[in-house]
């Protein structure tokens, strides 16, 4: 009888806190079925018709799936941004991965100032919320910045035309070390593009950093008992241990990268659909991108969750 007690009433705390964890996401789930998911299936069907939006109403005319054969057997344009998107949403996420990693590992050591050094990195994914990005882009003493930014880079593009800038220049000093061409180009791009992969680390920085600080002192104190060096403590348990993390921050860079306007496919969607009003177009190369994106997805997580450890 007290066995079966206390079954009963531990299934019954499960339950408890499952209802705790269903009462958190009902606003989400709610939000979802009653205000996303209709405009979504709208989307969707949109794809599937020649859309025409005129004052007093939308016509809506069957086309099959025209316009995603169109947008793959017959738009170059898209095909070529498209391609692009995803060599840059790819090379964007491995080089925020790395810059995040490297970073978390810094910053999970003790020295002066820790707590400012962890909030100066965070403070990017502050600032470039909309109503502070807009606030700065609207903000003349930034433009005026910008300017001078434009200014200096033409005196550059001046001074490199006389043939000296050359042999100050990163790239000739990497094609002269033997460093192939390929990962001179991912050098120069993470360079070229640093403050970009700054503002879009912050999250992943403080996953990292919270997953370093999970790791138990006490592993290492055996590690360092058995006589292991540090780099085998990184790759015997540092970093088997934070695979889960890795794997989450995958997702997650490539989900906030993706809608980048940098890689055009947004901007090249809003031009079909607001400047030629072919919005049944629009929404099919919209959903063909969506499509690539869960794909891209889908490889990611069969591939590395076979590779994740996770401590039992």
């Amino acid at each position: 009888m007290n066995m079966k007690k206390l079954k009963f009433n531990k299934t019954g705390l499960i339950a408890k806190k499952n209802m705790s964890g269903y009462l958190f996401v009902a606003p989400f789930i709610i939000g979802i079925l009653f205000f996303f998911l209709p405009s979504i299936l709208d989307s969707l069907w949109y794809g599937f018709n020649d859309v025409k939006i005129d004052f007093s109403q939308i016509t809506k005319t069957f086309v099959g799936i025209k316009n995603f054969q169109e947008a793959l057997m017959e738009d170059v344009s898209f095909r070529v941004i498209l391609l692009k998107a995803v060599k840059g949403m790819l090379l964007d996420t491995l080089i925020i991965l790395i810059f995040s990693f490297f970073i978390a590992n810094i910053l999970n050591q003790k020295f002066i100032g820790r707590g400012v050094a962890r909030m100066i990195f965070f403070l990017p994914v502050i600032l470039t919320t909309g109503m502070v990005a807009a606030a700065e882009a609207g903000n003349g003493i930034f433009n005026a910045m910008t300017s001078v930014v434009g200014s200096a880079t033409e005196a550059v593009d001046e001074f490199d035309k006389l043939g000296f800038a050359g042999n100050f220049s990163l790239e000739h000093f990497l094609m002269s070390s033997g460093i192939s061409s390929s990962f001179t180009s991912v050098i120069l791009y993470a360079v070229q593009n640093t403050y970009a992969i700054i503002n879009s680390s912050g999250v992943q920085i403080l996953i990292f950093i919270s997953a370093l600080q999970a790791i138990s002192p006490s592993v290492f104190e055996a590690a360092k008992v058995e006589g292991a060096t540090k780099w085998e403590e990184f790759w015997k348990i540092t970093f088997p241990m934070l695979t889960p993390v890795i794997f989450v921050n995958i997702i997650y860079s490539i989900v906030d990268t993706f809608t980048n306007p940098v890689y055009g496919v947004m901007e090249y969607t809003r031009g079909i659909a607001f400047v030629k009003g072919r919005f049944g177009y629009a929404s099919a190369i919209s959903w063909l991108y969506f499509a690539i994106i869960l794909f891209i997805l889908g490889v990611i997580t069969l591939v590395v969750t076979k590779r994740i450890h996770y401590l039992d």
